[in-house]
């Protein structure tokens, strides 16, 4: 489905520009907006327009109704540059978060698995912390920055799982181990549905995810000083990896 099939329902065009127009104002910079504009030939409109640079180097309160003029004007004159806005790296965390039943209905999908919520995660704060600095690294940074966040993440709440169930993990227990002794133990994992055995494949797939991600963290991340860091394609791999096992624990613990 075309990109131009989102303006059949003006409430999904509403709620694309609300969530759009609060991530540009938290996020973007003066660079964002002049590649912006360079990119989509929009120069003479942005770079010219009377307030929204001003505004956004000033700190000035009209900035917020200056980034919804201009989404309007896109969204009415040129909707290729209102395309490019809503794909923009910057956004595109919080416009998932949002609107990704809309962005789905219009086949625009980022490829990006949904963010976990690190409000609603019954962990140690260190968990909540470490997801939320992977999603900020994710949208200014890109996916091979929050790699090693995400490991920390997971490997947090893991054993927050273990000991909640009276596992006990040792102190010195890897990611992969506590990936192990939730999958062999933990009574939430231990009856699959009825395609038990065709699942615990499916996991034990991912035990070697979580085993390689603990490699990569190490030698092919920014956790390291490394000198060959994993390609943004890989790296993202392994950011919609982990947030897919992490949504699926959730759901099976009852959290």
């Amino acid at each position: 489905m075309p990109f131009i099939d989102l303006f059949d329902d003006p409430d999904d065009v509403g709620k694309i520009v609300v969530s759009v127009q609060r991530s540009i104002v938290e996020h973007f910079t003066e660079s964002d907006w002049t590649q912006l504009a360079y990119e989509t030939g929009t120069q003479d409109y942005l770079l010219c327009h009377k307030r929204l640079l001003r505004s956004l180097n000033w700190g000035d309160d009209d900035y917020g109704p200056c980034v919804f003029e201009v989404l309007r004007r896109f969204s009415e004159t040129k909707v290729s540059a209102f395309e490019a806005l809503v794909n923009h790296p910057k956004v595109q965390a919080d416009i998932q978060r949002d609107c990704s039943p809309i962005l789905r209905r219009i086949g625009i999908g980022t490829g990006h698995v949904a963010s976990v919520s690190a409000a609603a995660l019954p962990a140690p704060d260190v968990v909540a912390r470490a997801l939320i600095d992977a999603d900020t690294l994710l949208r200014t940074s890109g996916p091979i920055s929050c790699v090693d966040r995400l490991h920390t993440a997971l490997h947090g709440y893991f054993r927050s799982l273990c000991e909640r169930a009276m596992l006990l993990p040792p102190e010195t227990a890897s990611l992969p181990a506590l990936f192990k002794l939730l999958r062999t133990q933990h009574p939430a994992l231990q009856h699959l549905g009825p395609q038990d055995q065709e699942v615990g494949r499916v996991l034990n797939g991912f035990a070697s995810v979580v085993d390689a991600l603990n490699t990569i963290r190490n030698n092919a991340s920014v956790a390291h000083p490394n000198q060959e860091l994993l390609g943004e394609a890989e790296a993202l791999l392994m950011v919609n990896a982990v947030r897919t096992l992490f949504h699926y624990v959730r759901t099976k613990a009852g959290e």
